[in-house]
């Protein structure tokens, strides 16, 4: 697929599906005064889907009530003033008919008002990865790509406009423009929509989630598998805040880590390099505030060169510099200037002189090698340069901007300061996306194997794109950003992923996110559980967080807590400004978190066939329990508990060894001790430092791999040991393009042997961790 070509403005692009739409009805109506066509069309997909089509028009829209079928459920449309109720078997499902102020569709401005009931106890979900409560219901939340410059706070960096509701049904907005969704933040139980007045909505019918996120990929496209090496742990050397005295600053000392790694005995599948690599020039920004200081236009070169040498990527060194030679232009410097977030050269500094060497010699010690990269070239660098001259950087007022948070004395100033030190890739335009494939490209070929797209925030709203100033495309960016970088890894390596941040709607295309910066503390991790569960209702399959936090350094709890949540998602990754080897903080977290990753890397074939079977049924494989269990209304509210897979429930610790934890109806044994609970309760649980909360369905089937491996091949699937839980008849496994079996019967004294696999049954018993 060729990445650079038109752009649309929606995510809904598969015209066929439209073309063969069923029409439900037509009839004017009237909104504020105004005459619209109202369309309402069946598409065909796997749950009732209904698309919401106004267009401006002319006439007087009579005042008359229409009811008509659709499976199940009656449609209600009031036409003058317009409102639209859905019904299934008499019980109100959705309704915009609100007897609160104008309670129906109206007009303020050019944007369109649609309010909605809320029912008492109605959950609802969805909306991207958000850090705050995981049901919106009481949030005002707007549709708004952003960097929040650290965690929790009350923005996000993935922001859709779609939500579904325990009520059974989903709601799509398509549109990359700014969306405001209200779930009741002013009036409880009535929430609004404000929405541009020219973009379709699509109302998705079904009491199960699953069923909606399901059509809800039809609609915009379905994420693919990832490779079965990203399901393996990911290594990331950075400590960014910290140059001096970091450990990581050349090619000499990633070989060295990989190595060590792989001296320890750890599994591992992934070396992620940071902008450890890269030359980064003195921001303009930076030089023309010194030369406001009094410094000299020869002490500003001798910076230069003086960071050029020491500094390479990272500001730290020059600032130690400055503070020894000019104290008091240091203290005025750090008590003026914004600080803000960082471009990418594409350049490697001599501390890395034989990067192909590198990635070679991490290939033979059987890792895959990640690299950082972001979208926005740097003033000074060459990149820019080429950019610059031919015109594919976006621009306001006629110069290369970027929009980023600011930073005083570490405190965040402001969310979106607009910055000429850079200028973000015009990916509206051919070339300027071209040009951006083609470095990616050069790293691929040199040898990494996938790549770190960070930031896609920063496209400033009022900037000068090839089609034109238009507001919506902030949204839309990072989808264009992460997609070029997806499909040129697709094109050299056949099975993309990309690590990214970032996203509007239709990012769930192109895995994986993970939850940004939170800080290294029991609320940073509880928020970033929170931004993936939030992911999972939107559809967005696959995520991850920084293990341990990004921020900071975490307690050596608070580290082993983090791991043990970390390497039980999709994907797994060691990152942040301090250390962060699981051989840093002490023997006792050392044997237990080496644990936790051979216990992963034992799940394997279990977490790769639940991948499979989520994306037939619309089941992210992390998960909120409410997602599995929408009528149980304990459910709704709980953000701190996760379903791993269809059998597999998680409960995280935060601080401390004990903690309460639900469980739904059925049978649920303990995964430590195997003792049976009956659900639905709640239970107070004590979990020593080693171990964290786990239970297992009655009747589940657990797929282990019968293979200690180092990392990720094809072996980890086709020697398989099954765990019973209870009464099992007969074993099933989709792996996917690796092999499927079906109708095994469960037998303990044989050894299966069939289509390259091996399959030995055993009776579930209590656990421990092998380190």
């Amino acid at each position: 697929m060729d990445p650079c070509r038109t752009i649309s403005f929606f995510a809904i692009e598969n015209e066929s599906l439209l073309k063969t739409a069923e029409v439900i009805l037509t009839t004017k109506v009237s909104i504020s005064g105004l005459t619209y066509n109202l369309t309402i069309r069946r598409l065909p997909l796997s749950a009732i889907t209904l698309s919401i089509e106004l267009t401006e028009s002319s006439g007087v829209a009579e005042s008359r009530s229409i009811n008509t079928g659709v499976g199940e459920y009656s449609i209600i449309i009031d036409t003058n003033p317009l409102s639209l109720t859905v019904l299934k078997s008499g019980r109100v499902v959705f309704s915009n008919k609100v007897a609160l102020g104008p309670g129906y569709f109206h007009r303020v401005n050019n944007e369109l008002h649609v309010p909605f009931s809320i029912s008492p106890g109605e959950g609802i979900y969805g909306m991207g990865e958000w850090f705050g409560r995981l049901n919106k219901v009481g949030q005002r939340l707007e549709v708004y790509v952003v960097d929040p410059g650290g965690l929790p706070n009350d923005k996000t960096y993935v922001a859709y406009p779609f939500f579904w509701s325990t009520e059974g049904y989903g709601l799509l907005i398509d549109t990359y423009c700014r969306v405001m969704l209200d779930f009741g933040s002013r009036y409880l139980g009535v929430g609004e929509l404000i929405i541009p007045s020219n973009v379709n909505m699509y109302l998705i019918l079904s009491n199960e989630p699953s069923k909606i996120i399901k059509a809800f990929w039809e609609l915009t496209g379905h994420p693919e598998v990832p490779p079965l090496w990203s399901f393996g742990v990911w290594y990331s050397l950075w400590r960014g805040s910290g140059y001096i005295y970091s450990d990581y600053k050349t090619q000499d000392d990633v070989v060295k880590f990989a190595e060590d790694v792989r001296r320890r005995g750890l599994p591992g599948d992934v070396i992620h390099i940071d902008p450890i690599y890269t030359i980064r020039p003195l921001r303009a920004s930076l030089k023309r505030f010194l030369k406001n200081l009094g410094l000299t236009d020869d002490e500003i070169k001798e910076l230069e060169e003086y960071h050029r040498v020491n500094g390479r990527w990272n500001y730290r060194p020059l600032l130690e510099y400055i503070k020894s030679k000019w104290p008091d232009k240091y203290t005025e410097l750090i008590n003026k200037y914004p600080f803000t977030v960082s471009d990418c050269t594409f350049e490697w500094h001599d501390g890395f002189p034989n990067p192909r060497l590198m990635f070679s010699r991490l290939h033979e010690l059987g890792f895959r090698v990640s690299i950082w990269v972001n979208p926005y070239a740097a003033v000074g660098s060459e990149w820019f340069s080429e950019l610059s001259e031919r015109n594919l950087l976006v621009k306001v007022n006629g110069r290369p901007m970027v929009e980023t948070p600011a930073f005083i004395k570490g405190e965040l100033v402001d969310y979106r300061m607009l910055t000429d030190d850079f200028g973000a890739v015009d990916f509206t335009n051919d070339d300027a996306c071209r040009a951006y494939s083609e470095r990616i490209r050069q790293l691929l070929e040199l040898g990494a194997d996938t790549i770190k797209t960070d930031y896609g925030e920063g496209a400033p709203e009022n900037g000068e794109y090839s089609v034109g100033i238009n507001p919506c495309i902030h949204n839309l960016y990072p989808v264009l950003y992460n997609k070029v970088v997806y499909e040129t890894i697709r094109s050299l390596k056949g099975e993309p992923i990309v690590w990214g941040r970032s996203g509007g709607l239709g990012i769930h295309k192109y895995p994986i996110r993970w939850t940004g910066d939170p800080d290294s503390t029991p609320r940073g991790m509880a928020a970033s559980l929170r931004g993936v569960l939030s992911m999972a209702t939107s559809g967005i399959m696959y995520s991850s967080v920084d293990i341990g936090g990004y921020g900071g350094k975490p307690t050596v709890e608070l580290y082993v807590r983090w791991a043990q949540m970390g390497l039980l998602l999709s994907h797994s990754r060691f990152h942040g400004v301090s250390e962060r080897e699981p051989w840093s903080y002490g023997e006792e977290a050392y044997s237990i978190v080496k644990g936790f990753i051979k216990l992963r890397y034992s799940l394997i074939p279990y977490i790769y066939s639940q991948v499979i079977e989520g994306l037939r049924t619309g089941k992210p494989l992390v998960r909120p329990l409410v997602m599995d269990y929408p009528s149980d209304e304990v459910t709704r509210d709980i953000e701190d508990e996760y379903m791993l897979g269809e059998y597999m429930l998680i409960a995280p610790v935060f601080s401390g060894d004990a903690r309460s934890v639900y469980l739904p109806e059925g049978n649920w044994y303990d995964y430590w001790s195997m003792s049976i609970i009956r659900g639905p309760t709640t239970i107070n649980v004590h979990s020593p430092l080693s171990r964290v909360p786990i239970y297992v369905k009655d009747g589940a089937l657990i797929a282990y791999s019968a293979v200690d491996s180092m990392n990720l091949t094809t072996d980890v699937l086709n020697n398989l040991l099954v765990e019973v839980y209870g009464n099992a008849g007969e074993f099933n496994i989709d792996l996917g393009r690796y092999g499927k079996l079906t109708g095994i019967q469960v037998t303990y004294d044989k050894v299966y042997s069939m289509g390259g696999f091996k399959i030995r049954f055993i009776k579930a018993s209590p656990h421990g961790l092998s380190s």
